[in-house]
């Protein structure tokens, strides 16, 4: 930086170098007072380090004062110094787990600061906003966020807020492991106020980056299609280890009275999803819907059951309705259960996994809030669901967790624009493949004992696999479907077909 100033500086040479920055230049905010004092102290010697380090020959006393430029406060709530540049590493806390840790009367006074922030989003998104609101024209920002910022509620919070308001991204790193103590995958986003020159995403010198940290289409803008409403769902939400039972429990109930077969269901989640032949559950749970406690105490082991293992655990949930109807579901998603109800199977996808990768399944697996639904029983549906058209849209729509894919009802499936009018032997052709699809992953998974993700692994990159080929013949038919030729732009091409339905 010195020697920048050297270069540029128009001053006389006998001016002090080191009174072109100093740490009074800098501010910071943070409600931990040891870091407070620590980040003082540090700048302070940082001084003196520079003056050694650089061989300058002004004095490195009187030490600087920074009790007015570092200040334990709250970043959300105080008022931020003017600055050419902000850099931080704000909190990272799922908007799920705000008021459990921040507690409600905090999160109350956070929503009334930022009313336009709709929906529960990661706490970091706030800094975001609060940075971008700050810069002057000429100023830059550079956060550290959760690698949520760039999907869904929290994109629309962050980036999508920037790149809106006169920002734009210049250099940023999509997502990469937190080297401290946090399980997470992060984000490191830099972005200014004047349009660059140049723009670098993961090290790569790129034509431009948008609010999704990518450098294709920003499908940011795309709709809800009220076609695609009520037909994909997130399974329901027990809260209540007690639910959970085990099949020797379910063989003895049912044997002592077989009415109680009606209740026992195999609780589906991702992990079987991904990781059992054929996905199949291997857990059982209690499941009384959207019942009456009148009707409930009719199955009366599992009513006994859920009385000694729920009731006490929900008698001190914060929620009222909780407390009250402590026999049902948090989530009994009877919406889910009316769509699939008429259905030989549904299609369904674990909410989190390496390759989302969507299955049949039949009715009798009760879905549960780690996987996704796609209410048809349509195999043209299902070739459309596997396809690379498909998969290149979840992929720009999609959120993450860790390095994984996180398949989301509203932002993948009711964003994405079906076929219009495709030729009806496309569509057999397409329903045949998928069948075929199916028939050759239940082969192999039921000879190897592997489950899909396994299965994908091994053979989803390989040409030479009936797995490759396959899917290869699948993408060909859906772009036919589409009148999408190879040299398209498929996302410019969606989320034109996407606004123009909306």
């Amino acid at each position: 930086m010195l020697n920048k100033i050297a270069e540029r500086r128009k001053t006389p040479a006998k001016q002090i170098e080191m009174g072109f920055v100093t740490p009074l230049q800098f501010y910071g905010i943070d409600t931990n007072p040891f870091a407070v004092q620590l980040a003082r102290a540090t700048m302070m010697i940082a001084r003196k380090i520079a003056i050694d380090k650089q061989g300058l020959t002004e004095p490195a006393l009187p030490l600087d004062t920074l009790d007015q430029n570092i200040v334990c406060e709250d970043a959300l709530f105080t008022k931020w110094a003017k600055a050419d540049a902000v850099i931080g590493n704000p909190p990272f806390l799922g908007g799920k787990h705000m008021r459990i840790v921040l507690g409600d009367d905090y999160i109350d006074h956070v929503f009334q600061r930022f009313p336009n922030v709709k929906d529960s989003v990661d706490f970091c998104s706030y800094w975001f906003r609060l940075a971008h609101e700050h810069l002057g024209e000429n100023g830059r920002a550079g956060l550290v966020g959760t690698n949520s910022i760039s999907q869904g509620k929290s994109r629309t919070a962050t980036l999508d807020y920037i790149t809106q308001n006169g920002g734009y991204i210049h250099e940023a790193i999509s997502t990469q492991p937190w080297s401290g103590e946090a399980a997470v995958h992060v984000s490191l986003v830099n972005w200014c106020k004047k349009e660059p020159s140049t723009y670098h995403l993961d090290n790569r010198k790129v034509s431009q980056i948008n609010s999704s940290l990518t450098s294709t289409t920003d499908v940011s803008s795309a709709v809800r299609l009220s076609a695609n409403r009520n037909q994909c769902f997130q399974g329901v939400i027990p809260v209540g280890k007690g639910f959970l039972v085990t099949e020797a429990q379910v063989k003895a109930w049912i044997k002592a009275e077989p009415l109680n077969q009606e209740v026992l269901k195999l609780f589906s989640m991702g992990a079987n999803l991904a990781k059992n032949p054929h996905g199949r559950p291997e857990r059982w749970i209690i499941d009384f819907s959207d019942m009456p406690i009148e009707e409930v105490s009719d199955y009366k082991l599992p009513f006994d059951h859920v009385r000694v293992h729920v009731k006490s655990e929900r008698e001190t949930n914060r929620e009222p309705v909780m407390r009250e109807k402590w026999w049902r579901f948090k989530r009994t998603n009877e919406a889910m259960r009316k769509a699939i109800a008429p259905l030989s199977c549904y299609f369904t996808v674990p909410r989190v996994s390496k390759w989302a990768i969507f299955i049949p399944a039949p009715l009798n697996w009760l879905p549960g809030d780690k996987s996704v639904v796609v209410a048809s029983d349509d195999f043209y549906v299902l070739g459309l669901l596997l396809s690379k058209v498909h998969r290149t849209w979840m992929n720009a729509q999609k959120s993450t967790l860790k390095a994984d894919i996180a398949y989301t009802h509203n932002t993948c499936f009711e964003t994405f624009p079906f076929p219009q009018n495709p030729l009806a032997k496309l569509v057999e052709q397409i329903r045949a493949t998928a069948h075929d699809l199916h028939n050759y992953r239940t082969e192999q998974m039921e000879k190897k004992q592997w489950g899909i993700t396994q299965l994908y692994n091994k053979f989803f990159d390989e040409p030479s696999s009936q797995l490759y080929k396959l899917h290869a013949k699948l993408n060909q038919l859906v772009m036919q479907a589409y009148e999408f030729s190879p040299d398209d732009d498929i996302l410019g091409r969606l989320l034109a077909l996407n606004l123009e339905l909306a």
